[in-house]
Parts: C-alpha cells; sequence; structure tokens
C-alpha cells in the first residue's frame, strides 16, 4: 500500500527566534510586499488592493505600517487599520519558511503566503 502526502509550503509551524531570519522584503503571488525591519515595524504595499488578511480587517492604505515580533505566532499591529487579534505565522521548515497574516492558525494555513526575495 502507499501513502501519498500532499500539503502547500508544509504547513509545519516554525519558530523564528531572532529579527535577522526575517528582517528584509518578502512578497507573496500576487505582487504584494512586506518589508520586515529589525527594530519590529513593517511596511507593507498592496494590501489596500487584495484581501491578503481577510477576516474583516478594513482600512489598509497604499503604504500600510506595523509592528511584530519573532515567534512562531507573533501578534501583529497595523497602524490605524480596524484589524484585532492577527498573528504572523511562519510555515515550512526552519531553513525554508512563508510568513503569512492569519487570525485562525487551524485554517489549514493562509490564502497569501510571503516568501523572502534573495539579494
Amino acid at each position: 500500500m502507499t501513502f501519498l502526502l500532499a500539503s502547500c509550503s508544509g504547513y509545519y509551524p516554525v519558530h523564528v527566534d531572532s529579527a535577522d531570519r526575517l528582517t528584509g522584503v518578502w512578497t507573496d503571488w500576487s505582487g504584494a510586499t512586506v518589508e520586515f525591519k529589525d527594530d519590529g515595524r513593517f511596511t507593507a504595499t498592496g494590501f489596500d488592493k487584495e484581501d491578503i488578511v481577510g477576516w474583516g480587517c478594513t482600512g489598509f492604505a497604499e503604504q500600510q505600517q506595523g509592528t511584530w515580533s519573532p515567534a512562531p505566532y507573533s501578534e501583529v499591529t497595523f497602524d490605524g487599520v480596524d484589524c484585532e487579534d492577527m498573528s504572523l505565522a511562519f510555515y515550512g521548515s526552519p531553513s525554508s519558511f512563508v510568513a503569512c497574516f492569519t487570525k485562525d492558525m487551524t485554517a489549514g494555513g493562509c490564502t497569501h503566503e510571503f516568501s523572502r526575495q534573495q539579494s
């Protein structure tokens, strides 16, 4: 008997314990970007055009600012946006993982996965 296991991005939680593993520009399939800075801030673009985080969050600007903290499920805040209880989740493997914004970690992943751009 053969078993096949398929998964999108592995959906295994990854612990990101340092800012240097996250800082830089990340993009998703829609062209939206997030630049995570080592001071716990981020700048996002494209969130006003796509339903990146969904879940009833409204009021995103063309260039959105916010804060984050490294952890397996980090709390995220968006400056001036009506969006509570948002988390930043990391999935994949310790050497190759994606980041996504979500309110429900048990929902089976995210519709917009952000991958780090290599320089």
